[in-house]
């Protein structure tokens, strides 16, 4: 009796037994993929945007420590020589700043940092090599 009602309710699970498709499978793996491009299209985006702030920051900081400088000593830190007048594109000297304890820490290698012709003393700043959307002054 006991083997009866178990070998009827096998047969039962059997025909009510069903699973997924081929081709339940595949769209579903389809829809994840398109997910995970799009997801992945929206970050590649992001690092570029967060290296492009981080060196406006830098180059705002740099600008505030190269005027204390000058406030303090009546010339720009300059790459050439301390003037009062930086020429154009000449480089900002981040070493003496960070000697001035006027900042704590170089800014990486990917950005170039380097004075305006006018307003005197100006810092402008890019990324290296140059992202031409991408500049501080």
């Amino acid at each position: 009796m006991l083997t009866r009602i178990v070998s009827q309710a096998r047969r039962r699970s059997r025909q009510t037994q069903g699973g997924f498709t081929l081709v339940e499978l595949l769209v579903v793996i389809t829809i994840l993929g398109v997910l995970a491009a799009i997801v992945l299209f929206n970050i590649s985006g992001v690092s570029a945007s967060a290296a492009c702030n981080a060196m406006k920051t830098d180059g705002a900081t740099i600008q505030s420590a190269a005027d204390l400088y000058y406030n303090n000593t009546g010339n720009y830190p300059d790459l050439v020589a301390d003037k009062p007048a930086p020429l154009a594109t000449e480089g900002v000297n981040i070493t003496e700043l960070k000697t001035a304890n006027l900042l704590h820490q170089a800014p990486p290698a990917t950005e170039a940092f380097t004075y305006l012709a006018s307003p005197n003393g100006t810092v402008h700043g890019q990324l290296v090599p140059d992202v031409a959307t991408c500049r501080y002054n």
